[in-house]
């Protein structure tokens, strides 16, 4: 796969000036940037130099708290990019970092550092029967820039918060005398660039379609915290050995510009974006522009990852969108998938963020199709950023009037086998409160197998607990999109426009509309 050589310059160029222009008197600093710092550059490096002195200025100040500066460690592959000018020296097998994790050897090379293969002792001391993890550990020149260090912290915060089966866990954040490094999962797989370059004239849609689910299933869940990766690309994601996806590196994800935080979120002095570190080819104009981050950046860089998958090759033949929109050129249309897909991934191709899906959760939707609760799962997952646990499913539920009029034990082994998978996947996401995805899944189960009372339950029983949240009866807007959402999904069939309990739902959240 190309790699854009000249971003990954420009980058290192930008921080090489900012490091030395903090090294000049403060009242120096400004203006010796002006006089060396190339013109398409200063402004980033402005901006950057005010939020660096900020830094300064706050020594004290929690740094988990305070926004990345750079692009962050690579991925964990031997293909990713050492974007470094000199390669740090390797940890030998044996190494032990902090007194806990013994290195066994080196995975692969990243933007900032090194990842390696390591042994957690903690976990071998308490039987834990898959010990080993990867750790990412700043590379040298970079230990004594505070901007970096900051940025590494800041991945492993952001990823922290991300407990979602299709986004990289992340453990830990610490240092060991010079050493500052991350602890995460090690994944055993391909990463994404990998896996598209073995396949040069792309993959089916049938194999596509599960890969890039997941990616939308991650990035939504993300998105639905108000966090926005902003470099979302091939080598940033994983295909593990069970074809399940992983996103990784959070460490430059950007504060989306949502509601009042649940979790005490303290704002960033400064944003990440204002480095730069970002990857041209996978950028969205608005990106460029400095404009506020937005989920629709990341669905840009996803609909190129699906016309990769689709077809092996990009659809500006790599040019940066600022750079395709200027020359005017269209994708061309992918052979071999259904029309509403080649639709999802153009509507997700827009230059203009007003023209593109605004969400990931909207554009797996229009992706799969069903259009009639396409818009109900989209405006759920754009709208709803619940705190509420998950309670479980009611036992105890009446027997359903009416049975499906094929007995699941007659349908096809493989319409058997997809129920169950979307079952499994709607209470694994509802699990980990991602309730948009989890609403998808059952409503794929339910159509699959109509009527089937285990799919009507659960889409049933999340619904009320959704209802039941107290902290959506209080807001005006998740309140009408859930109102909304449950009378599209009445109107999926008859059987389920006549269910007493979506009907008692509906007439409870008209009647809190009626109370305001």
């Amino acid at each position: 796969m190309t790699t854009d050589k000249t971003g990954i310059n420009q980058e290192k160029q930008l921080l090489l000036l900012l490091e030395e222009a903090l090294d000049q008197n403060a009242v120096d600093q400004q203006s010796w940037l002006e006089q060396h710092c190339p013109a398409e550059l200063l402004p980033r490096a402005l901006n950057l130099l005010v939020d660096a002195n900020a830094v300064d200025e706050n020594q004290d100040a929690d740094i988990t708290l305070v926004g990345a500066a750079a692009e962050l460690l690579g991925n964990l592959t031997q293909s990713a990019v050492y974007a470094g000018d000199e390669e740090d020296e390797e940890l030998e097998p044996g190494h032990v970092i902090k007194n806990r994790f013994v290195i066994q050897g080196l995975i692969g090379r990243g933007g900032m550092g090194l990842v390696y293969r390591a042994k957690d002792l903690r976990k071998e001391e308490n039987q834990d029967s898959d010990p080993d993890v990867a750790v990412k550990v700043l590379g040298q020149r970079f230990r004594s820039n505070q901007l970096m260090i900051m940025a590494l912290q800041r991945e492993a915060r952001k990823a922290q918060t991300l407990a979602h089966p299709n986004i990289a866990t992340v453990y830990d954040f610490d240092r060991d005398e010079d050493l500052v490094f991350m602890t995460m999962e090690l994944l055993q797989g391909d990463p994404l660039d990998r896996f598209i370059e073995k396949h040069p004239n792309g993959i089916d849609s049938q194999q596509a379609i599960p890969i890039i689910r997941g990616l939308c299933l991650g990035l939504a869940y993300a998105h639905n915290k108000n966090i926005i990766h902003s470099d979302f690309k091939p080598s940033n994601i994983f295909l593990t050995r069970g074809n399940a996806t992983r996103i990784l590196d959070f460490g430059i994800a950007r504060a989306s510009p949502a509601s009042d935080s649940s979790e005490g979120e303290i704002t960033t002095q400064f944003d990440a974006g204002t480095i730069g570190a970002l990857t041209p080819t996978y950028a969205s104009c608005e990106m460029f522009e400095g404009a506020t981050p937005h989920p629709a950046d990341d669905v840009y860089a996803l609909a190129i990852v699906s016309y990769e998958l689709l077809t092996g090759r990009h659809p500006f033949e790599y040019l940066s969108a600022a750079e395709a929109k200027r020359r005017g050129l269209t994708p061309k249309p992918i052979k071999g998938i259904k029309r509403r897909e080649w639709r999802a991934i153009e509507h997700g191709l827009a230059f203009d963020r007003g023209n593109r899906t605004a969400h990931a959760a909207v554009f797996l939707s229009e992706f799969e199709g069903a259009a009639h609760i396409r818009k109900a799962v989209g405006a759920l997952a754009a709208t709803l950023v619940l705190t509420v646990g998950y309670l479980g499913y009611e036992e105890s539920r009446k027997q359903l009037d009416n049975r499906p009029v094929i007995a699941f034990a007659q349908l096809p082994a493989d319409q058997q086998a997809a129920f169950t998978g979307f079952m499994n996947e709607g209470g694994q996401f509802e699990q980990f409160g991602d309730y948009s995805a989890a609403l998808q899944y059952y409503k794929n189960a339910y159509q699959t197998h109509p009527r089937n009372s285990a799919a009507v339950e659960a889409i049933e029983g999340l619904l009320q607990r959704l209802v039941a949240n107290p902290d959506l009866i209080n807001n005006n807007l998740q309140k009408q999109s859930l109102s909304e959402n449950i009378a599209l999904i009445r109107g999926i069939d008859e059987f389920l426009h006549n269910r007493p309990t979506l009907s008692d739902l509906a007439e409870q959240l008209q009647g809190v509309h009626a109370s305001d």
